[in-house]
């Protein structure tokens, strides 16, 4: 039997099957569900047909019409016009007899739920039938195949994952579709070194841009302005992405970024933050990546049976943590069960399904990152159970991405990697009583105001990324949208999750934090204030901080020596490269020096550096955030990503120690695919 042979054999016995079942179901809930009735098999088999054909002819017209509710609700809109076609199917089919609305809509639900769990149970490769068949048919539709076509190459971020934490999750089975390529000799997978800050805006434009200067943290002050920059507020991300492009992006090519930060110059963005003020014809793209989704009666029943699965587990997990008394912890009550299962399940279905799609399309590059097990770790710790059990579920996207490969109009290569680690991390807060901004101010003059900068989470932006782009269509039911969001949306941005002020630009002195790295500004003045001016200005400041128990080391600029590193022990010249005493950078990697020196370079850095104490015998740091998974400072894995690329393609012989050689190494991976040479042959010697 051939291929198509085969292939069409197995799409009518999946069809033949679950049309069974779902006639079966039909059947059964006519006999125990008061308002639905049913005239005999012949009605059942033939109202399950109906509602089939009413799917294929009616159900898209419908969802074109109401697509920007439908991507609010994150699907639940779908229920009703589920039950609008079961409704129909009920007015045309004699023996099919429903007695109200509310039944059609449990009638559709169920049987919704009755084909997801029976493609699963029956092992119908429920990734393929949701994602690749699907796909498949729109995007051949619309594009012709690319017979010939160089290999186009596809970056799959995992965010936050650190080599360390890779290696453990391989060897205890997590991943095993990365592990199986590492161990079949088809991929090698290196550690490279992000430097501080240790975090997602920075290294994601080091590696979409080759341009991460001055992104000093997460957050941070800038004093000539007087404003906060927050990397996840969407005009501040197109403020950073407009400094640092110089269009020349990783994705400028025709590529497509998914679920990012930026946009490496891509000509076609989903969910990518930076990009909310962006034309409109952007977001009819987006439109029809949407609509395209929920064709599919089916797949927002499954999203939504993830969903409630990811709720359900995350509060067993966090019930489970306190009843065993795990320490350290933090809460995970409030709006963090929903964050974690838009970030694990909505996030991740609509990206991949975006990307099969582009790829059946024969987009040459992609770019798109999965920031759920970031998300998770940060609550539950990054080498906990709950956090590693959330790369099962990305790997199987993996998976389901690989074998779409193999039938795409053109071949493509895999690069796996992490933009940043986690360290374990204890809350500063919790250890000493007392937060770093409360610190400073009683450190400082009492007629000085301190005010903080700080979320528990980042995690909403990618979610609210996913619904912003909904309400910015013409379309009535954009128009009604907009209004009905419209307390929750702050220029044209939809912000659900925490809504704390982010802004701290009303104090004298601004601590932002991000992770164990906190950034100390004294507003009064557009300048960096020096050592010398600090010790006089506000004395006792910097040998408070220095000296107490949760502050690894403290870098400040010396009018004299230049930035200094300070610790209990000893001092670090950074500038002059000697050490007076102990040195406070020694348990902090050995490219802690230069990173710094580097970081005291970027004009918005903080006029005091404070990193939180890194305690190497129990491999933890003090976060400034009440996260027990941190990340954005020095100490630990949180510096330490891992690239996972073909083996044989050319790496350089040293460290990578920045995302901007990253970007010069994939920018060569690129253009070699591109043009029909191999990987392994280009230079690499020097990135720079």
């Amino acid at each position: 039997m051939g291929r198509s042979a085969r292939s069409l054999y197995s799409v009518v016995r999946r069809v033949t099957a679950l049309w069974a079942i779902e006639v079966g179901a039909l059947w059964v809930m006519a006999r125990v569900l008061p308002g639905l009735s049913l005239e005999g098999w012949g009605a059942a088999v033939a109202g399950v047909a109906a509602i089939g054909l009413l799917n294929a002819l009616v159900r898209p017209l419908l969802l074109y019409l109401t697509l920007t509710f439908t991507v609010l609700s994150f699907g639940l809109l779908t229920l009703v016009i589920n039950a609008v076609i079961v409704s129909i199917a009920a007015l045309v089919v004699p023996g099919l007899h429903i007695a109200e609305f509310a039944t059609g809509m449990v009638v559709a639900l169920g049987l919704s739920v009755v084909n997801t769990v029976a493609a699963s149970l029956l092992a119908f490769n429920d990734e393929d039938s949701v994602y690749r068949n699907i796909v498949r048919r729109i995007a051949r539709h619309r594009h012709p195949m690319l017979e010939g076509a160089p290999p186009g190459i596809i970056f799959l971020e995992i965010d936050g994952l650190a080599f360390e934490t890779l290696a453990r999750a391989t060897r205890d089975g997590h991943l095993p579709t990365l592990a199986g390529w590492v161990r079949s000799g088809s991929h090698r997978v290196l550690r490279w070194d992000c430097g501080v800050p240790s975090q997602t805006s920075s290294s994601q434009a080091g590696i979409l841009f080759g341009n991460n200067f001055d992104i000093p943290g997460f957050r941070w002050y800038e004093k000539p302005a007087g404003q906060m920059v927050v990397s996840n507020e969407p005009s501040h991300a197109a403020h950073i992405e407009q400094r640092v492009s110089r269009g020349a992006g990783l994705l400028r090519l025709d590529g497509l970024s998914v679920c990012n930060m930026f946009t490496g110059d891509a000509e076609k963005s989903v969910a990518t933050i930076s990009t909310f003020s962006s034309p409109a014809r952007q977001v009819r793209k987006t439109s029809s990546l949407y609509f395209s989704y929920y064709v599919s009666p089916y797949n927002f029943t499954r999203a939504l049976v993830l969903v409630l699965r990811e709720i359900a587990i995350e509060r067993w997990e966090a019930f489970r943590q306190h009843a065993h008394n795990v320490q350290p912890r933090v809460s995970r009550g409030g709006s963090f069960p929903l964050l974690r299962a838009m970030s694990t399940v909505a996030q991740r279905e609509l990206g991949t399904y975006t990307l099969m799609r582009e790829m059946f399309a024969g987009v040459p590059s992609a770019y798109i990152t999965y920031v759920g097990y970031d998300v998770v770790a940060h609550h539950a710790g990054p080498e906990r159970p709950d956090a590693l059990r959330i790369l099962d579920d990305i790997d199987r996207r993996i998976a389901a991405l690989e074998r779409a490969a193999r039938e795409a109009p053109r071949p493509y290569r895999f690069v796996v990697l992490s933009d940043h680690g986690q360290t374990a991390s204890i809350p500063f807060r919790q250890r000493h009583g007392t937060t770093i901004d409360q610190l400073v101010q009683t450190l400082v003059s009492k007629t000085r105001t301190v005010r903080a900068s700080t979320l528990d989470t980042e995690g909403w932006g990618h979610v609210n990324a996913l619904l912003s782009e909904a309400i910015r269509h013409d379309r009535l039911t954009g128009r009604a949208a907009r209004r009905i969001l419209r307390r929750r949306t702050r220029e044209g941005y939809v912000e659900l999750g925490d809504r704390k002020k982010r802004e701290a630009s009303n104090g004298d002195v601004v601590v932002c934090s991000s992770g164990n790295l906190g950034l100390i500004y004294f507003t009064e003045l557009a300048d960096r204030l020096t050592l010398e001016a600090l010790a006089a200005d506000h004395p006792g400041l910097i040998e408070g901080l220095v000296d107490h128990d949760g502050v690894g080391f403290v870098m400040v600029r010396s009018a004299l020596h230049g930035p200094v590193a300070m610790g209990r022990g000893g001092v670090h010249y950074l500038r002059e490269r000697r050490v007076e005493g102990s040195d406070p950078l020694a348990d902090y990697g050995p490219h802690a020096a230069p990173q710094l020196l580097r970081l005291d370079a970027f004009p918005h850095c903080g006029d005091v550096v404070v990193n939180g104490r890194y305690h190497a015998s129990t491999d933890e740091v003090e976060s400034f955030e009440e996260m027990v998974g941190a990340h954005g400072g020095l100490g630990g894995a949180q510096t330490h990503g891992f690239l996972a690329y073909p083996s044989g393609w050319a790496v350089p012989a040293e460290e990578i120690i920045n995302a901007e050689d990253l970007y010069q190494l994939f920018v060569r991976w690129r253009d070699a695919l591109a043009s029909g040479h191999d990987p392994s042959a280009v230079r690499v010697d020097a990135l720079r």
